[in-house]
């Protein structure tokens, strides 16, 4: 399965379980959901950190690993990866173009730390 196709399921799921979200008449409709989207993604990216801040404490003051934390963790990441999907379909953005186009620059831009060894 590509990105594409995953945006595509998303959209179908959207489109059937929150119709009203995209019904955009206008720029004001188009930022209200653009504003929605970007505060649910910072609320699932917050999610994942404090579960990253409970794990690290956990370690730094007792010594205990939580990998039992590693399956939410999953979770938490597989929504902030949901609110990207949506966010790809609002702007009705090629996802898997973007990424590429990116990965390119970020290639270019980090050479410097490439490890020729590798």
């Amino acid at each position: 399965m590509d990105l594409k196709e995953l945006q595509s399921i998303q959209r179908r799921f959207d489109l059937e379980y929150f119709p009203e979200f995209w019904r955009i008449m206008n720029y004001e409709d188009f930022l209200d959901r653009l504003e929605y989207i970007t505060v649910a993604l910072a609320g699932e990216i917050g999610e994942f950190a404090n579960i990253v801040k409970k794990m690290r404490r956990e370690y730094l003051h007792v010594n205990r690993e939580r990998r039992d934390y590693l399956d939410t963790l999953k979770e938490e990441l597989t929504d902030i990866f949901i609110y990207v999907l949506i966010a790809s379909n609002l702007l009705d953005m090629d996802i898997e173009e973007w990424y590429t186009r990116k990965s390119n620059i970020n290639r270019d831009r980090f050479k410097k730390y490439k490890d020729d060894n590798l």
